[in-house]
């Protein structure tokens, strides 16, 4: 599904945060629902899983630091995860896109990265199939 060897294990190391058992999603009706034992990797709704940016990349680059690797081309890794809509952009008058569009959850708004939710638990559940084998 992805070529992209960067992009994919960004992906993965995405998967792997959201069933660790110290992170997890609030839903954005109950946004102020914080657990303060977890780590929050961000919000969900009918269409969309919003990541907090901050988190989920500096999370990914902490575990290539530990393995002496190049911290993600995120640039990149957020235009090929487009072309595979998984993610949701923005387009700017200037045509550009914005790859974390604004959203706001509870008092705030915020730049997230926006996953279509079907394609994301696609994603997750063909990963957690290939894990059980």
């Amino acid at each position: 599904m992805i070529d992209d060897k960067e992009t994919c294990c960004f992906m993965n190391l995405l998967c792997r945060f959201v069933n660790c058992g110290k992170t997890y999603l609030l839903p954005v009706s109950n946004s102020e629902a914080v657990q303060p034992d977890k780590v929050l990797l961000g919000y969900y709704d009918d269409e969309y899983v919003y990541f907090i940016p901050s988190v989920v990349i500096g999370a990914a680059n902490t575990m290539l630091h530990r393995h002496n690797c190049l911290p993600f081309n995120m640039r990149k890794i957020q235009r090929n995860l487009f072309a595979l809509n998984m993610i949701k952009v923005h387009w700017i008058l200037s045509g550009e896109i914005r790859y974390r569009p604004q959203k706001r959850i509870g008092k705030t708004r915020k730049r997230y990265i926006t996953f279509y939710k079907e394609p994301l638990n696609s994603f997750m559940n063909l990963q957690e199939r290939r894990s059980d084998r």
